[in-house]
């Protein structure tokens, strides 16, 4: 029998007020039970007091026999913040005590953005200190710091996704990163960087401002990484209005890694929006714009799908599209998990049916910020609603009861972790201490 695709999210009140303390863990599958409040605190009394619950599905690489863990992250930028490592379970009331509990102290890296294993290694990129740590996960303790990247002259580096490749016989880290002033409001150049697992850099790749989101796919036998990105600071309206910055560009792994196509912006059918995701479905690849309004109220999204070799020719031909507006929330997410496809938008959870053109009827809304207690589709409780936080794949879809593996250019694979994007004001964001 089959089992169903398992997404986890962290539920918070309100994104204006960080220092508000309360969080949770809840789950929803891709049939659409949910069930709220499965991680409510990581320690005893720590109730996610950092009000920033955060989620990262991984897999031990090493054992094909070990059940798929998820890092839970109480993140605190003025103070350590406390990680717990769980094991996901599907339709429980909760995931129980955690296998471990550290913090970011003694895993010397906060704000983890992006999880890669290999073997029983967990490297963590961390956006706060632009590095990769490296984590034994046999115990759960910290290695070495991997690697550390050079910003830019002038700018602070953060460390915003990486995945796992081989290219020929060889294993490599691919990562990418931003430069920004401080101030979430004067970027530099992002920068894509490949390393192989000794932590030697092979090759680095200069790209559009502002990267958000880093996704791999094989054509041929070519490797493609496509990068979106902000092109600049968010801006209501988004960057495809003035100042016409915001791009998806492609880029050839193949060292040296070079940039082989720039889309955007105002390429038809977008015209609006920020260019902030992509995922790679079979020889399709689903693209997602959104921006919020003036006054932070709504948000306005656009889905493409379109196939591949279209995009790396530089085009959106032969594609349909889906626009709506939804009330405001920050949390944008594509995740394809081998046969689910999940789609993150603000306060709502859906999954996509990949079979058919894109329209609203290819959605099926799975969950919501809501209060479950007053919403059978609400991931929130008491104390702990109104606004999704973090979103990640934790267990793929399996064809056979108790088989978790994902196809390995997935969203929670042997060695990937997809992490939902923060699409937030200026102000906000300085507040929270988050890209």
């Amino acid at each position: 029998m089959a089992e169903p695709s398992l997404l986890g999210v962290g539920v918070i009140n309100d994104y204006t007020h960080p220092g508000t303390a309360g969080g949770a863990i809840s789950q929803v599958d891709s049939t659409g039970t949910v069930n709220a409040g499965v991680v409510t605190q990581i320690n005893s009394g720590n109730t996610f007091n950092g009000h920033d619950p955060r989620i990262l599905g991984f897999f031990n690489t090493s054992d094909s026999q070990k059940p798929p863990r998820a890092l839970v992250a109480d993140y605190n930028y003025q103070a350590a913040s406390t990680y717990g490592v769980f094991t996901p379970r599907r339709n429980v009331s909760t995931w129980g005590n955690p296998e471990n509990i550290s913090t970011s102290t003694d895993w010397h890296t906060n704000n983890p953005y992006s999880i890669v294993t290999n073997g029983n290694d967990m490297y963590i990129m961390g956006y706060d200190q632009n590095t990769i740590v490296k984590i034994n996960t046999t115990n759960y303790t910290y290695t070495n710091t991997f690697y550390t990247y050079t910003p830019l002259t002038g700018k602070t580096g953060h460390g915003v996704d990486m995945d796992k490749i081989t290219i020929g016989n060889t294993d490599y880290i691919v990562a990418l990163f931003s430069n920004d002033d401080g101030s979430y409001g004067n970027y530099g150049d992002s920068q894509l960087v490949i390393l192989d697992f000794s932590g030697k850099t092979i090759s680095t790749c200069n790209l559009n401002a502002n990267a958000n989101s880093l996704n791999i796919n094989i054509t041929g036998n070519t490797p493609h990484a496509y990068i979106t990105s902000y092109g600049g600071p968010q801006n209501a309206g988004g960057n495809n209005g003035s100042p016409y910055t915001s791009k998806l560009q492609i880029v050839d792994l193949t060292p040296p890694s070079t940039v082989i196509q720039t889309i955007g912006p105002k390429t038809t059918p977008v015209d609006a929006g920020d260019y902030i995701d992509v995922a790679l479905v079979g020889s399709y690849a689903y693209v997602l714009t959104a921006n919020y309004n003036d006054d932070f109220s709504q948000y306005t999204y656009m889905l493409v799908k379109v196939s591949q070799a279209n995009l790396l020719n530089g085009t959106f031909d032969g594609n349909s599209s889906y626009t709506a507006t939804v009330d405001s929330g920050a949390t944008w997410l594509l995740a394809y998990d081998g046969t689910v496809l999940w789609f993150v938008a603000g306060k709502q959870v859906y999954t996509i049916d990949t079979s058919v053109a894109i329209s609203s009827s290819a959605l099926t809304l799975r969950a919501n910020a809501n209060d479950h207690s007053s919403d059978s589709q609400g991931l929130g409780i008491s104390g702990a609603y109104g606004q999704l936080n973090t979103a990640s794949v934790v267990i793929p879809y399996s064809a056979t009861a108790g088989v978790s593996r994902a196809a390995a250019r997935s969203a929670v694979s042997g060695g990937h972790t997809k992490f939902a994007k923060v699409m937030l004001p200026r102000e906000v964001l300085e507040k929270l201490g988050r890209a």
